[in-house]
């Protein structure tokens, strides 16, 4: 029987929300740790409530963080896993993965937004090679998600804009099965049933798409996104 989709509830920024994720049925929240150009980033200090003893795993996301800060991290925060928003350096990567071995690494790959213009294939190739040079350094599993540039700042993630589910799709394909798939990048309750069924991830990532302001949650849009993923799951558990 195939398993239910999974989903993390990111840019957490307080203890409430990472309840009300987990009252709705999300699989793990995610916090963005001291990275400038997220106005849902916290310090590694201020996100210590939300990763203890929490009700659902935790994910922290960092971005070009100094490798020694991200191992003070490990040891104040005791993640779930580790989210890296850049593509991380791969001997790094291996060095976690060898030194933590409880700890989960996953690895973000930024996809350009949806737009007019068809794929290019050099395109897929490129990334086709970052997802098979991370997989076999021990990412335990890969997030699609959108690079944008907004205000003139260049963002990985929390963009609110989908990425082109057409290249997304070639390259889950590509990989599938070799380890977790999650779809991230303008997700919504109004457009997640549209993503499962189009793409099939092993999982659903999102921030924007269920906030009623930056780095505050709205109830009724978490709730609405996770009756669609529950009853998206019972179909495929159904198939």
């Amino acid at each position: 029987m195939a398993e239910s989709y999974k989903a993390k509830i990111c840019g957490t920024t307080n203890l409430e929300d990472v309840t009300l994720a987990a009252a709705e049925g999300a699989d793990y929240f995610g916090a963005v740790i001291e990275t400038d150009f997220s106005p849902r980033s916290l310090s590694i200090a201020d996100a210590k409530v939300l990763f203890t003893q929490p009700p659902i795993p935790g994910v922290a996301l960092v971005f070009r963080m100094d490798e020694k800060r991200v191992e003070t991290l490990i040891r104040e925060l005791h993640p779930f896993a580790i989210q890296f928003l850049d593509l991380a350096d791969i001997p790094f990567l291996k060095y976690l993965d060898r030194t933590y071995p409880e700890l989960e690494l996953w690895q973000s790959v930024h996809l350009p937004p949806e737009g007019p213009g068809e794929e290019k294939e050099a395109d897929f190739h490129r990334f086709r090679k970052t997802v098979a040079d991370y997989t076999g350094a021990g990412a335990d599993a890969l997030i699609f998600d959108t690079v944008a540039v907004m205000q003139g700042k260049t963002k990985f993630g929390g963009t609110g804009q989908t990425s082109d589910w057409n290249l997304v799709k070639k390259l889950m394909d590509s990989v599938k099965s070799t380890v977790p798939l999650w779809l991230a990048g303008g997700i919504r309750p109004e457009n997640v049933g549209e993503a499962l069924d189009v793409l099939d991830p092993y999982g659903i990532d999102l921030c924007s798409g269920v906030e009623a302001v930056p780095g505050k949650k709205d109830p009724a849009k978490v709730k609405a996104l996770m009756s669609v993923i529950k009853e998206k799951s019972r179909s495929r558990r159904n198939k």
